[in-house]
C-alpha cells in the first residue's frame, strides 16, 4: 500500500493472448493482439470472441523463499539415519540441490530419497 491507502499499479503479463483454432477474429486480424485491461487489483484479463484468459499478478510481499536445506521441508525415507538431522553443515554435505527454474530438486546422498522444494511459498500468519 501507498500514501492514502492506493495501491501500486502492477505490470500487465508479457505472454500473448492465446486464440482457440476457430476464432474468427484471429482469422480476420492474424496480427491482431489482444490487450491485457486490469479487471480489479492485481488481476488481468484479456477478452476476446472466442474466450477469456484471467492472470493475476504475483504478491511479492506474501511470498517468502523457501530454504531446500530447511528440515522441514525434508522428506527423507524412514529409515534414514539422518532423517532428524538439524545441523545445517552436515545438510549441505549430505543433500544434492538442483536448480530446476521453480522449484530446487533435492536429493539425499544416504537414503537416495528425492523431493521438490518450491523457490517461494506463501508466509502464513
Amino acid at each position: 500500500m501507498s500514501l492514502f491507502g492506493l495501491r501500486k499499479a502492477t505490470a500487465p503479463p508479457q505472454k500473448a493472448f492465446v486464440h482457440r483454432d476457430d476464432c474468427k477474429v484471429l482469422r480476420a486480424d492474424p496480427g491482431l493482439e489482444i490487450p491485457w485491461n486490469e479487471v480489479r487489483a492485481g488481476y488481468w484479463e484479456a477478452r476476446c470472441v472466442c474466450g477469456v484468459e484471467g492472470w493475476h499478478a504475483p504478491d511479492v510481499g506474501r511470498l517468502r523463499r523457501n530454504d531446500p536445506y530447511d528440515p522441514a521441508t525434508a522428506h527423507h525415507f524412514g529409515q534414514c539415519e539422518y532423517v532428524s538431522e538439524t545441523e545445517t553443515a552436515m545438510l549441505r554435505v549430505l543433500l544434492k540441490i538442483t536448480d530446476k527454474g521453480d522449484y530446487d530438486w533435492v536429493e539425499c546422498g544416504s537414503c537416495e530419497a528425492g523431493w521438490q522444494v518450491p523457490h517461494y511459498a506463501e508466509s502464513v500468519g
